[in-house]
């Protein structure tokens, strides 16, 4: 057998011999590793989607992930949104098991595979030099709707509060509720928040900034990340005009309650202080009554009209 290797600027994706190799593995299942993590980070991946996308049924496909999972290769992690409280699984995927990663630190001995280290050595190396984008996007042609964002100097402007940055992050985070071809990773959100937030500090709403991202979407997306942020740079609307400062009121208002009168009616007290004031004053004038006619019986004297009449005094008793 003879192998030809071809180097790639873009679209490949690089698998370790241990996996291709691999001795517990089935066909099925080291094909699907390999389908797997030459997908996009933040990719929605399920049983179903795949089988849709191969020959084989969705048995074959449990199967094989079944497979990645026991070697290791594979990891389903459940977890809560603290924010809707709605559960969802997160797919882990590697290139080497993931009870083998270690938490600090480089390997110390050369993994399996690798060519030999050292400039005598480089002319044979076919491996493809990194590249500069991140894993999983590919660079598209000038004009595209899915190209990088390249920053200029000549066009460097402070960077927003970090309020602004957290609020925009989290209208990113949650494009993938709109529609799951626009999951974006951890990554590149942290990566496209301060883009958004300048929006944010132009003026523009959240659900402004969500609904120039998820509108008029194309049919494939091959690149969540890279579709953002090309409408983060060439999708902005026009900055708001600031909204004009209120007039101050200058109607009249009720000294007792301080409601506000309509325009051109000027007034003391409202209708329903005027009655209250109104209710109150007959029971003052009928107690003040009512202690005269006490005061008038005590002293005898009835007043009736314009006439006056003395009681006479009555007899002693024999």
């Amino acid at each position: 057998m003879r192998v030809h290797r071809n180097r790639h600027d873009r679209a490949f994706v690089v698998v370790p011999n241990a996996a291709a190799r691999h001795d517990r593995l089935s066909l099925a299942a080291v094909g699907l590793l390999v389908r797997l993590l030459s997908l996009p980070d933040g990719t929605a991946v399920t049983i179903e989607k795949i089988t849709e996308q191969v020959d084989e049924g969705k048995t074959a496909v449990a199967k094989a992930f079944k497979a990645l999972e026991e070697a290791g290769y594979l990891r389903r992690q459940r977890s809560q949104d603290r924010e809707t409280g709605r559960w969802y699984t997160q797919t882990h995927v590697s290139d080497i098991p993931m009870t083998h990663i270690p938490a600090v630190g480089e390997p110390e001995v050369r993994s399996v595979g690798d060519l030999p280290k050292g400039e005598k050595h480089q002319g044979k190396n076919l491996l493809p030099k990194p590249s500069p984008k991140r894993d999983g996007q590919r660079p598209d042609a000038a004009g595209t709707e899915e190209e990088e964002i390249k920053p200029k100097d000549e066009q460097a402007q402070a960077a927003p509060a970090d309020a602004e940055t957290g609020r925009a992050a989290a209208v990113l985070a949650k494009l993938g509720e709109s529609d799951r071809r626009l999951a974006l990773g951890t990554a590149d959100v942290l990566r496209l928040a301060p883009v958004a937030a300048e929006w944010l500090a132009e003026g523009h709403t959240q659900a402004k900034l969500a609904s120039v991202l998820t509108a008029r979407l194309p049919e494939q997306i091959d690149s969540p990340a890279a579709l953002v942020a090309y409408r983060l740079k060439s999708h902005r609307p026009a900055k708001p005009e600031p909204k004009a400062a209120p007039k101050p009121d200058t109607r009249a208002r009720c000294q007792q309650c301080d409601a506000v009168f309509p325009a051109g009616v000027i007034h003391s007290l409202c209708k329903t202080c005027a009655d209250e004031a109104r209710s109150a004053q007959p029971a003052t004038d009928k107690d003040s009554l009512l202690a005269e006619i006490r005061q008038r019986r005590a002293s005898g004297v009835f007043a009736r009209g314009a006439r006056t009449r003395v009681r006479p005094a009555m007899p002693a008793a024999a």
